[in-house]
């Protein structure tokens, strides 16, 4: 694992901010991150996270987004 996804790994393992319908929310040094709560097709986890970031008052829509998969978890990472 590189160090980036050794510091989101390390911030799943603190209690989220927030839970909405498919994602964990969690703080980590390096931005955001929108755990995925289940496998389900990765377009209908796409099309949720921005609506359901606001559910929880994170206005994500002016960060920079990224799809990863660590250790078999799958996440969005929002960061500017």
């Amino acid at each position: 694992m590189d160090s980036a996804s050794d510091l989101i790994f390390d911030s799943l393992k603190e209690e989220p901010i927030g839970e909405t319908d498919h994602f964990l929310w969690f703080i980590t040094d390096i931005g955001i991150v929108a755990l995925f709560k289940r496998e389900e097709n990765f377009e209908t986890y796409s099309s949720n996270v921005e609506v359901e970031a606001n559910k929880i008052a994170l206005d994500i829509t002016k960060e920079e987004k990224e799809y990863l998969k660590i250790e078999e978890r799958q996440l969005f990472l929002f960061y500017s």
